[in-house]
């Protein structure tokens, strides 16, 4: 019932904000419009109206911010013309003067059980108010007592109504009670005189206070548990001025006697309230002769309630009801019911004056205190553990445990409202390592609930960066589980610029197992976000440094290289990589033993994808640049060929005119010349030889002018005329018209060869009477070898000439 309750006031209109303004903060209605003239109002700004309280609810209930520090607060509100209708002006005085003396008690008994007052009571003409710690309304509002006969102009919380108290929130919330009894019976010596639903507040942390001392009674002097005088329950007193009839003990009303015991019977009737559907054993209607009559069937009223009580309880409440207020236990031996002896009451009655326990006891309490967190409502144990954030870090961590188990278990709504605000102060706290690695191992749970908000982008994201470049291998390995479970949740700028780069320094200066398997899972979520500079800056360097002897790093190992394989182009991944790096570290790990069947197979399955996709790139490869080279020599030589194939032709017919013994061995031209003038040869020749040409008038004049080539003359050297020949045939120098059909070429374009044969040339002919060009090369014509009708001088002439011209090539291309 509590966490619903606070979920709708947080959620309400009617609550109140430290940033709403007076005009918006101010309810309407002619309740707050009164507040506004009584002096309370220069120091509260007055919200809505959120409950009811007192002796026939005469004190209404507005939410409030104090203005000096905008701390929630609830003003308790009385406006005099209520009583009105009492006509006797005395006893309108003495209703004002019984509620100004009750808050003068609340101040008097000050206790963690009894409402907190933050401001006394200020009084105008018409109006009475004060200031008490924040209360979400009383128990007559959550089962709405008296609103039938006393109707309520606010408008309630919509879920205050909806249901009853949890058991749990009613056995904690009676222990409270008790508590209170205890400390103003034997601490105050006092009676309360008054216990009744409209006396119990609910604050905003779940816990129930005691007030409504308007008619307390000063215990006997001698003994406390004496009677003393009191003044019952009578029609001639105004309602408002008495305490409420159902709840009244026996001997108050039949004697005119309480004593401390007085109030345990009314506990008593309280408890049947609670588990009555919001109803008293004992309904008198203000009339005291029906409560005689029902106070002689109570008994047979009880035994029809029991069966709707906790077991634990039955004997207690029978106890609290006896008529003879001797017979009843005193409010110090209730605490030990049965009822009450509950690992869960205890612990949240622990957390209650935990203030007052050394460390070593706190830290023992908050590792217990997990355990028992299921029987607790989870909005209680919320707002009773947020004094942890207060401790040393050594109880923080311990208390952190039943933190986490909270926030697993809260609704977003309660997260944000209970433990937001703490869970950030932790942040900011210096922590202990074991404080630290609780959050870090635990941040799933605060990432389902933060994971949208400025929080986890501000706190929990750095705080997982900064915890990389701790010393401690502890705060290490909870970092990177951490950031296993967060890193879907990042943005690719966030995973590039922060986490990327503090994996990789700490996957380089640390070799644990643990440490490399979280850094790998996060690799492998997030590689669809990394680009080429990324895998060969960053990834690569992992793969080749982790420990794949491991089988669990294994098997990441080759999921990542697996995710790798299916775009190798956009992760950079070339047969290089896949052939000197990434195989040649997986392959040795065939030989694990560790290795079961299907890891096995998957890792043979990635090598013969690798090496299949490397033979295939590599085979195309050579292949392209076969058909390329190929290709080039098609295109540029073409010509070359060609003119090999036809000075390989005339090779061979030359070859075949039989030895020349003249002809400079291996001649071979290393690079083409344009034209070989005759003036170069003459004047190479003329060192060896002083043999005069009738072309010696033509060498001089060439000889003046060297830069002129010789076929520029209009004097024509013959061609070079290569005539076929075989080994049969003769040949003959004559320059008869048979030489018509030989190839006729100048020596400037015939191709640079080796000569591997013997020209047989006997002859050579210098006429220039036919008007050909001259050159250097003799011309050849149908030779006769078997004439012998030739002059031996002209034989020896041409062969000196001959020998000359040779020795003059050989020198010119050496």
């Amino acid at each position: 019932m509590f966490s619903k309750l606070k979920s709708s006031s947080s959620s309400s209109p009617n609550s109140a904000s430290p940033t709403l303004s007076t005009n918006s903060f101010g309810g309407s209605g002619s309740g707050c419009n009164n507040i506004d003239v009584n002096p309370i109002s220069q120091y509260y700004e007055c919200g809505k109206q959120i409950g009811s309280a007192g002796p026939e609810l005469v004190w209404k209930i507005f939410d409030a911010v104090r203005k000096t520090d905008m701390k929630d607060a609830s003003l308790f509100f009385y406006d005099k013309r209520t009583a009105d209708k009492l006509h006797k002006p005395k006893r309108k005085e003495m209703i004002a003067e019984i509620l100004r003396f009750s808050v003068r008690q609340l101040d008097r008994f000050r206790h963690p059980r009894i409402l907190a007052i933050m401001h006394p009571v200020e009084e105008s003409s018409d109006t009475l108010a004060f200031a008490t710690e924040p209360i979400l309304g009383s128990l007559a509002n959550c089962y709405e007592y008296l609103e039938e006969r006393l109707p309520q102009s606010y408008e309630p919380l919509p879920l205050l109504r909806e249901s009853n108290l949890l058991d749990f929130e009613i056995k904690y919330g009676l222990l409270q009670i008790v508590e209170a009894l205890i400390h103003l019976h034997h601490n105050c010596k006092v009676i309360h005189r008054n216990i009744s639903p409209q006396s119990i507040l609910i604050n905003k942390k779940g816990t129930w206070k005691l007030a409504g001392f308007e008619f307390v009674e000063k215990c006997n002097d001698n003994d406390i548990m004496n009677v003393i005088p009191c003044q019952p329950y009578t029609s001639k007193l105004p309602k408002m001025g008495q305490p409420d009839l159902d709840f009244t003990a026996p001997e108050v009303q039949t004697q005119s006697l309480c004593t401390p015991n007085s109030d345990m019977f009314s506990l008593g009737l309280l408890i049947t309230f609670l588990y009555n559907n919001g109803r008293s054993l004992i309904t008198a209607n203000l009339n005291a002769s029906n409560y005689l009559k029902q106070l002689d069937s109570l008994n047979v009223s009880l035994n029809q309630l029991l069966p709707n009580i906790p077991s634990g309880l039955h004997e207690s409440l029978k106890s609290l009801l006896e008529i003879d207020y001797k017979k009843r236990p005193i409010s110090q031996n209730l605490t030990t019911s049965k009822y009450f002896v509950d690992p869960s009451v205890q612990a949240l009655h622990y957390l209650d004056i935990i203030q007052m326990k050394d460390s070593v006891h706190k830290s023992n309490f908050y590792h217990n205190l997990k355990n028992l967190l299921p029987s607790i409502p989870t909005a209680k144990i919320m707002v009773s553990t947020h004094t942890a954030i207060d401790e040393s870090p050594e109880v923080l961590a311990a208390a952190l445990q039943p933190i986490i188990h909270m926030i697993n278990r809260s609704t977003l709504e309660q997260f944000q409202e209970f433990i937001l605000p703490f869970i950030k102060n932790i942040f900011q706290m210096p922590k202990s390592v074991q404080a630290t690695v609780t959050l870090l191992e635990n941040i799933d749970i605060l990432m389902l609930k933060t994971c949208t908000s400025d929080f986890f982008r501000t706190e929990i994201v750095p705080m997982i960066c900064n915890a990389f470049d701790s010393s401690t291998p502890q705060i290490q390995s909870a970092a990177m589980s951490a950031l296993s479970q967060v890193i879907d949740h990042l943005d690719e700028v966030t995973i590039r610029r922060m986490i990327l780069p503090k994996t990789k320094q700490l996957f380089d200066i640390n070799a644990d197992v643990k440490i490399q398997i979280n850094i790998l899972i996060c690799i492998e979520k997030v590689i669809g976000n990394l680009d080429k500079s990324d895998i060969l800056d960053d990834v690569l360097p992992m793969i080749m440094r982790a420990r794949i002897q491991d089988v669990s790093v294994l098997i990441i190992v080759i999921n990542i290289c697996k995710l790798m394989m299916m775009d190798t182009k956009k992760y950079g991944i070339t047969v290089n990589i896949l052939a000197m790096k990434i195989m040649p570290a997986l392959v040795p790990a065939l030989a694990n033993v560790n290795l079961n069947i299907d890891e096995f197979n998957d890792l043979v399955s990635l090598l013969n994808e690798m090496l299949t996709y490397v033979a295939k790139t590599q085979r195309n490869k050579l292949v392209l640049e076969k058909n390329n080279n190929v290709t080039v020599t098609t295109i540029k030589i073409p010509e070359i060929t060609e003119s090999l194939r036809e000075s390989n032709t005339t090779l061979n017919n030359i070859n075949s005119l039989g030895s020349y013994p003249h002809r400079p061995p291996s001649l071979r031209l290393e690079s083409r010349r344009t034209s070989i003038s005759m003036d170069d040869v003459v004047r190479r020749a003329s060192l060896t030889s002083a043999a005069s040409s009738p072309d010696s008038n033509l060498l001089r004049v060439q000889a003046h002018l060297p830069g002129r080539r010789h076929s520029d003359n209009t004097i024509l050297p013959p061609r070079i005329l290569v005539a076929p020949s075989t080994p049969t045939t003769s040949f003959s120098l004559s320059r008869g018209p048979s030489t018509s059909n030989l190839n006729a070429r100048r020596h400037s374009s015939i191709i640079s060869h080796n000569i591997s044969n013997n020209l047989g040339i006997e002859s050579f002919l210098s006429s220039r009477s036919s008007g050909r060009r001259y050159s250097a090369v003799p011309t050849f014509d149908k030779l006769n070898f078997s004439s012998s009708s030739s002059s031996h001088h002209h034989k020896n002439t041409s062969t000196n000439l001959l020998q000359t011209i040779g020795t003059g090539v050989q020198q010119l291309f050496k």
